[in-house]
């Protein structure tokens, strides 16, 4: 099982929310921002175990610690109820914030994906974020604050989850997930997230996409093999993200490889990159950007096989115009 605890235990909103707590200050309301949106849930448990469990900080062992793993604890209410926070979830926070709380002296609402609140429903929660009844505790996730009106933000003591580290995800992650070249690779296009490399490795969509990626490096030799190669990769459907994701990841391994920096590299990713031919550092690095070039376009809804196509007959023509110069 993933130890997302002890990943979180690093950062600093972990460390901060545990002080409050030892030191009387817990605050009203938390905000806590991560991209991680597979793992909104798991984070939300952990902090409501840091404010209700009787040793300061998450055992795990306690019946308060239990229950709360199996969202099962009275006194910790979840919400949303269906896919994104209404405003009747809201309603429902506001009354039951008035109801004492029945197995302990705390009561922790937990808020995820408070990027889906509508301005209406935030608008309802200010004045319970601002003063709620004594020892309530309203905890809100979200992937992004892009969505959250300022005022809704003033009202909470807001921290981000940075990224961690490619070695703090492998440790976490090796134990469900075995294959070590294939975790290596998910972590690095994760965004140093929990739940992007969980993703990432166990789709198969991604698994061909790295697929694709080697072979467009090392055996798309000339024009005529674009539409071919292009057609193997638009036929990734969902996974053409994922594909360029990928597709930059081994270019920077290439470019490390090319400058005989591949020390630099903890875990060569890719370690049939070394059979690409006839790529210089020039080319290495135009496709680089012509890469993320193609990442906006896509963004910009351009159609995945002109994107694809343009990408990479770009990626062939950079290769031969620096083999000439």
């Amino acid at each position: 099982m993933t130890d997302l605890l002890s990943l979180f235990k690093t950062t600093g909103a972990y460390s901060s929310i545990v002080k409050d707590k030892r030191s009387g200050t817990l605050s009203h309301a938390y905000l806590l921002i991560t991209p991680d949106s597979k793992n909104l849930d798991e984070y939300a448990r952990i902090v409501a175990k840091i404010i209700v469990c009787e040793d300061g900080e998450p055992c795990l062992s306690c019946r308060k610690c239990r229950l709360i793993d199996a969202n099962a604890f009275t006194d910790v209410k979840f919400y949303p109820k269906d896919a994104a926070v209404k405003t009747d979830d809201v309603n429902e926070i506001i009354e039951e914030s008035f109801i004492k709380p029945i197995e302990g002296d705390k009561k922790v609402f937990i808020i995820s994906h408070a990027e889906t609140m509508s301005e209406i429903a935030q608008n309802k929660l200010l004045k319970t974020l601002e003063e709620p009844p004594n020892n309530v505790y309203i905890v809100v996730l979200s992937t992004s604050e892009f969505s959250l009106l300022s005022t809704f933000k003033s009202r909470v003591k807001k921290f981000e989850i940075p990224p961690y580290s490619e070695d703090a995800l492998f440790s976490a992650l090796m134990q469900d997930c075995p294959d070590e070249e294939k975790l290596r690779v998910a972590i690095a296009v994760s965004d140093g997230t929990v739940g992007g490399a969980q993703t990432y490795y166990s789709d198969k969509g991604f698994s061909a996409a790295c697929t694709q990626a080697c072979d467009v490096l090392i055996n798309m030799k000339k024009s005529g093999d674009v539409l071919r190669f292009s057609n193997k990769v638009t036929a990734l459907g969902d996974a053409v993200d994922e594909f360029l994701s990928v597709l930059l990841l081994a270019l920077s391994e290439m470019l490390y490889l090319n400058e005989g920096k591949e020390s630099l590299i903890k875990n060569l990713s890719f370690p049939e990159l070394k059979n690409a031919e006839g790529f210089t550092r020039g080319s290495i690095i135009h496709a680089i950007e012509t890469t993320n070039e193609a990442v906006k376009r896509k963004k910009a809804n351009v159609s995945d096989q002109t994107v694809v196509e343009w990408l990479l007959l770009s990626i062939l023509e950079g290769k031969h115009k620096w083999q000439k110069s």
